[in-house]
C-alpha cells in the first residue's frame, strides 16, 4: 500500500507572498527521526555497546528528544519544504519563514507552514514578429583550402637535412640545464622532441635553436621567472647545454586524388573538397541557428513589461559566483588566488556578474510570459522521453536516468519550467523576422552572442575563422 502524500495548502497574502500550509506524512515523520538516530549514534557511546550498535530508544533516552528532534528537522525540514513547493508549483524567489506550533512526533503527521515571496506573472509587450539578427552562413573558400592543409599535414613526410634548423623543422635534441653550474631537478632530458614554432619551448630557447645542424653543441640561456614555484632559483639565469641529434623538415604531398584516396574514403580531390565544403556548411548552418536564435531572445527581452525582481537577480548572482568557484576549485586555483591575481574582492566579483545576471533574469521571464500566453503544457511523458533522448546520447542507462531525475519532484519541475521555455523560444523563433548583420548595424541594435547587455552598434564575432576551420567540419 503506498505511503501517504504530503499535503500542501496555498494562500495568497500581500505584496506576492504566499502561505504554504504543509502536513507530512508519519511514515516521513518516522523515517526523518530514524535517520537522526542512526547518525546521532555514530557519535554517542552508551555503556555496554560500540558506536552505532546501540538501541536507538537508548540513544534517545541519552541524548534527549530535543537533540533529536533538532537533528531530524536540521536534515529533512528543507526537503520537506522542497518538495512542498513543488507539489503547490509556485516560483519562490527568497527564503522562506518557516514556523510550526508542535514538534514532530513519531507515528503522528507533522504540520509547518511556510511564507515566501513568489515570483510575479511576467509579461510582454509582444512575442511575434520580432527580429533577431542572422548572418550569411556562406563557406569562405579559404575554410576548405584550410581544412585540406590540415590533412596533409596529417600524412606529411619528415626527411632529414643537413642545413641548419630552421622554422617548422623538427629535431631531436640533448639538453642538460643548471643553475650555478649545479643540475637541478627536471633541467634534463634526452632525445626530446621539438617542432620550431609550435611553441613547446621557451622563446628564447627556440630562438637558440635556429641554425643549428645534426651534431651542433651550444649553451643556451634562459632567465627564470621572478615568481617560480621553486623560490630557491627564481629570477636566475638557467643554462642549458644542447646537442642536437637530428633535423627534419616536413615535406606536403601534393594536392592530387592521391592524396585523398590516403586521407579519405574518396577517390578524387574533387569529391573530398565537395565534402569537406557540405561538412562546414552545415556546421555553419547549425552556428547561424543558434546564433539567430540568441539574438530572438535577446530581443524578446527587450519586450518585458514586468520589473525585474531583485531577489531573482540576487539569487542568479549567487549561481555564477558558486559556478566560478566550483570551476576554480575543480582547476585546483584557491579563491584567495584568483581573487588576488585578478585584483578583485568577493564584492565586486559579484557585481561584475550582476549584469550577466540580470540578462539571464530578464530572459528567462520573458519566456515565462510566452509559456502563460501559448498555454504551453509539458507532461509527464514528454519529460520522459526527452530524459530518456538524452541518457542515449550520454550512454546512460535510461531506466536509471527516469529514476534518479524523475524521483524528486523539485527536479522534475526544473525540467517542466526548461522544456517549456524551449517550446516558447521554439514559437518566438518560429514568428521571428531575419534581418542582416547590415540592417541590424543600421538600426543601431546590432548584438552578437556573448554580449551581457545587448549593447547595440558592436560588430558581430566571425562565424568562421582559419583557427578553428578544423573544428567547423
Amino acid at each position: 500500500m503506498p505511503s501517504p502524500r504530503m499535503k500542501t495548502q496555498v494562500s495568497e497574502l500581500a505584496e506576492n507572498r504566499v502561505r504554504l500550509d504543509i502536513e507530512v506524512p508519519a511514515h516521513d515523520v518516522d523515517h526523518a527521526f530514524d535517520h537522526a538516530l542512526s547518525d546521532l549514534s555514530q557519535s554517542v557511546r552508551v555503556p555496554g555497546f560500540r558506536k552505532g550498535k546501540a538501541p536507538k530508544p537508548l540513544v534517545m533516552r541519552q541524548l534527549g528528544r530535543e537533540t533529536v528532534i533538532e537533528e531530524a528537522l536540521r536534515d529533512h525540514l528543507n526537503g520537506w519544504y522542497s518538495r512542498a513547493v513543488a507539489v503547490a508549483g509556485i516560483d519562490p524567489i527568497s527564503r522562506p519563514e518557516i514556523d510550526w506550533s508542535d514538534e514532530p512526533v513519531e507515528g503522528t503527521p507533522f504540520s509547518f507552514t511556510a511564507e515566501v515571496e513568489v515570483k510575479q506573472a511576467p509579461t510582454v509587450k509582444s512575442y511575434k514578429g520580432l527580429e533577431g539578427v542572422k548572418q550569411p552562413a556562406d563557406v569562405p573558400a579559404e575554410a576548405v583550402d584550410s581544412e585540406i592543409e590540415r590533412l596533409r599535414l596529417t600524412v606529411a613526410e619528415l626527411r632529414p637535412v643537413d642545413r641548419g634548423a630552421a622554422e617548422d623543422d623538427f629535431l631531436v635534441i640533448d639538453f642538460e640545464g643548471t643553475i650555478d653550474g649545479k643540475p637541478f631537478d627536471d633541467g634534463a632530458g634526452t632525445d626530446y622532441g621539438v617542432e620550431l614554432g609550435a611553441g613547446r619551448l621557451a622563446p628564447d630557447l627556440e630562438r637558440g635553436l635556429v641554425g643549428m645542424k645534426p651534431g651542433d653543441e651550444r649553451d643556451l640561456g634562459l632567465p627564470l621567472p621572478p615568481d617560480h614555484e621553486d623560490a630557491s632559483i627564481a629570477g636566475k639565469i638557467a643554462t642549458f647545454h644542447v646537442t642536437v641529434k637530428d633535423v627534419k623538415e616536413r615535406v606536403l604531398p601534393p594536392l592530387d586524388d592521391e592524396l585523398a584516396t590516403s586521407v579519405s574514403e574518396f577517390d578524387t580531390l574533387g569529391e573530398l573538397r565537395a565534402d569537406i565544403h557540405e561538412r562546414i556548411r552545415e556546421a555553419l548552418e547549425r552556428e547561424v541557428d543558434m546564433r539567430y536564435r540568441a539574438s530572438v531572445l535577446e530581443s524578446l527581452a527587450d519586450q518585458l513589461e514586468t520589473e525585474v525582481p531583485e531577489a531573482l537577480v540576487r539569487n542568479r548572482v549567487a549561481d555564477l559566483v558558486r559556478s566560478l568557484l566550483q570551476n576554480l576549485q575543480a582547476r585546483g586555483v584557491a579563491v584567495e588566488d584568483y581573487l588576488r591575481v585578478t585584483g578583485q574582492t568577493g564584492e565586486e566579483l559579484a557585481a561584475s556578474v550582476r549584469p550577466r545576471a540580470e540578462d539571464s533574469v530578464r530572459k528567462d521571464l520573458a519566456l515565462e510570459a510566452v509559456v502563460a500566453a501559448e498555454s504551453i503544457d509539458v507532461t509527464d511523458e514528454m519529460i520522459e522521453a526527452w530524459v530518456r533522448e538524452q541518457a542515449a546520447e550520454g550512454d546512460e542507462d535510461a531506466d536509471s536516468a527516469v529514476e534518479r531525475l524523475l524521483g524528486d519532484p523539485a527536479t522534475t519541475t526544473a525540467l517542466r519550467q526548461d522544456l517549456a521555455a524551449q517550446k516558447a523560444l521554439d514559437i518566438v523563433v518560429e514568428h521571428a523576422k531575419p534581418i542582416s548583420p547590415e540592417q541590424a548595424e543600421a538600426k543601431g541594435k546590432l548584438w552578437t552572442p556573448g554580449q551581457e547587455s545587448g549593447a547595440p552598434g558592436e560588430k558581430p564575432t566571425p562565424i568562421w575563422t582559419p583557427a578553428g576551420a578544423g573544428g567547423s567540419t
